[in-house]
């Protein structure tokens, strides 16, 4: 009889295995270092998945509580793995984020005719229409006209700006302070964005689909990276990035 093949070694001792993903963050100094952490947090969950490590329950807020069989268990062969690498749990729906802040003075100030190649839409028969800017996405539209209510947007025009990773889009008032915007180059763009570790393996079943997820927000902290991003604050879970001066 041929004796099981040995299980990878694991990364934790013991069959139980209890943490939470919130504060391990919180002394980086940059998105490169971020996605290292991240990067190194990954593998270890692949490891312990591997090494037969499965969560008592689905991950949230990010409290892990994993469990293995026993040691007699493990000798007798009795470790399941599920199979695959890891797939990581759906975003949550995008929610746009209405921005019209009141100005103080010194405040830049959101003017249209600035911002050409932003879209620019009004609310019209209680739904948003494009009236500036480079051709919109009609399913943009729609997901605007089912999240903002026509009272909430009727008699002022609306400057659309999308994250600079991942599908989300503020929605800025013509004469609004810019507090978290700036005009560049004749569009509105985001100069503040957070991501958010405490939050980014929830509903994870297995830990090889907590790993996915923490590489997708190593990716996307890397993105940010590229595109001119650094990390200015982290603390609790959350990363705050600013682009620009």
């Amino acid at each position: 009889m041929t004796a099981p093949a040995p299980r990878p070694p694991s990364p934790w001792p013991g069959s139980r295995h209890e943490t939470v993903h919130r504060w391990q963050l919180d002394d980086v100094g940059s998105l490169a270092e971020a996605v290292e952490r991240l990067t190194a947090l990954a593998a270890e969950l692949r490891a312990a998945h591997a090494a037969g490590w499965a969560p008592a329950r689905p991950m949230r807020d990010g409290h892990l509580l994993a469990t293995r069989p026993s040691r007699r268990e493990r000798a007798r062969g009795d470790v399941v793995v599920p199979l695959g690498a890891g797939e990581a749990p759906p975003l949550p729906r995008w929610r746009v984020r209405v921005v019209d802040e009141p100005l103080t003075p010194g405040d830049e100030v959101l003017d249209l005719a600035a911002v050409p190649s932003t879209v620019v839409v009004a609310w019209a028969d209680g739904a948003p229409r494009q009236v500036a800017g480079p051709a919109a996405d009609l399913s943009l539209l729609g997901e605007l006209g089912r999240q903002v209510a026509a009272a909430e947007a009727a008699g002022r025009r609306w400057a659309v700006v999308p994250a600079r990773v991942g599908p989300v889009h503020d929605l800025v008032a013509e004469g609004s302070a810019l507090r978290v915007h700036g005009m560049v180059g004749g569009a509105l763009v985001r100069t503040v964005e957070a991501l958010t570790f405490r939050h980014a393996a929830d509903r994870a079943a297995t830990l090889a689909d907590a790993a996915a997820a923490y590489e997708r927000l190593a990716g996307a902290a890397a993105t940010m990276a590229a595109a001119g991003g650094r990390l200015t604050d982290s603390d609790d879970g959350l990363l705050h990035v600013r682009y620009g001066r």
